[in-house]
């Protein structure tokens, strides 16, 4: 039984990942257009993307794996390394291009590091001094 505690990160991890499954699966299969950029520069950042013809496809896949895995509750931990830079570039897109710093890029930031936090625990390996050697010890 899931207690009152872990109730609102389990909704947002859901919540988190269900909007970046979507997103995943939209730009795969372009069943929504998302609102046109406003900017000069919105539309020079999302124009290159599309530009490249990769790009976009990949961040479909990376989103669509990250948001069904943090759904599944299913290798979380990797799900949000995977949404590290997307998250920062979303954040970066919607206040410097777009010029609305309290806009859906400052949500996104918001959750992504709610949930981080949350999950502080499983980070440690990753800013360990030294790994940790089963059944040996380090002298020195």
């Amino acid at each position: 039984m899931m207690s009152l505690k872990t109730l609102p990160i389990t909704v947002l991890r859901v919540a988190f990942g269900a909007l970046f499954a979507f997103s995943g699966a939209n730009d795969l299969l372009h069943f929504w257009q998302p609102p046109v950029p406003t900017t000069a520069a919105s539309q020079a950042f999302i124009g290159g993307l599309a530009a490249s013809g990769f790009i976009l496809p990949v961040l479909g896949v990376v989103f669509l794996l990250a948001g069904v895995a943090l759904i599944l509750n299913r290798c979380s931990a990797a799900a949000l390394v995977a949404l590290a830079a997307p998250v920062v570039a979303i954040f970066g897109y919607h206040a410097f291009a777009e010029g609305h710093v309290f806009s859906i890029g400052t949500i996104v930031l918001a959750a992504y590091l709610l949930l981080i936090w949350d999950s502080r625990t499983q980070w440690r390996g990753l800013f360990a001094t030294r790994a940790p050697v089963d059944g040996l010890s380090r002298v020195g």
